[in-house]
């Protein structure tokens, strides 16, 4: 049976509706928590997906299993293992090719539109989005592209939202897992919560909170969509 891997960054921040997407397919995934295990064979998995997490990637003594996993993420792509990086997980696929992540000049939270470029709207990943996506964003860092990489998606905060490397590997700088478990513990944990409210504020933080269940009806129409393409590409489906 074919299967796909999950590669987890961050206690708070796993597969959500990913992994209940792949659940509703019958489809098959192992998980790897990057802080406690290396990725030690790639074999029989059909595709990997790596999520968000906490960490910066230019502070390599601090978190020196990313070396491990990025040279893993250059051998998915030379073996045309499709990869989806979300988030955390673009930057390393950015950053495993050449590219380099670096502090943003803002932090960018909340909702937002993103817009496909003239390849994004061709791009098979996108098929059936309307020439742009409702997503969810929270970083504090960006990335340049690889060079032979292709922008897809693109916003006025972040330039480089999504792109694509060679065939089949994904790199996007935003979520598209999030279930009303995920974000409600993003919101309330004390761990999250003090982040949230000193980005945002009293009042956006508290818009947010009011209105983030009316916004996965889209959201999540659009992951959908999204997904069941990235499953097509890896032959999942």
């Amino acid at each position: 049976m074919k299967r796909a891997l999950f590669l987890y960054h961050a206690w708070d921040n796993h597969a959500a509706l990913v992994g209940a997407i792949l659940d509703e397919h019958h489809i098959a995934y192992d998980t790897i928590d990057i802080e406690k295990e290396p990725i030690s064979d790639l074999s029989g998995y059909a595709a990997v997906i790596a999520f968000g997490g906490y960490q910066n990637l230019y502070e390599r003594a601090r978190y020196p299993y990313f070396i491990q996993e990025e040279k893993q993420i250059r051998l998915m792509v030379e073996n045309d293992i499709p990869y989806l990086g979300i988030c955390l997980g673009s930057q390393l696929l950015a950053n495993a090719l050449g590219g380099q992540t670096r502090p943003h000049t803002l932090t960018e939270i909340g909702f937002v539109n993103v817009q496909f470029t003239h390849e994004g709207k061709h791009d098979p990943l996108f098929v059936g989005l309307p020439g742009w996506q409702r997503v969810f964003n929270w970083h504090e860092d960006t990335f340049d592209l690889p060079s032979g990489a292709i922008r897809l998606a693109t916003n006025d905060a972040t330039e480089n939202q999504a792109f694509r490397y060679g065939q089949r590997a994904y790199g996007l700088q935003y979520h598209i897992e999030l279930d009303e478990h995920t974000l409600d513990t993003w919101l309330h944990h004390p761990s999250t919560k003090g982040q949230l409210l000193s980005e945002l504020g009293e009042d956006e933080y508290t818009a947010l909170e009011k209105t983030y269940l009316r916004e996965f009806e889209l959201y999540h129409e659009h992951t959908r969509i999204l997904m069941n393409n990235f499953l097509r590409i890896s032959n999942l489906l």
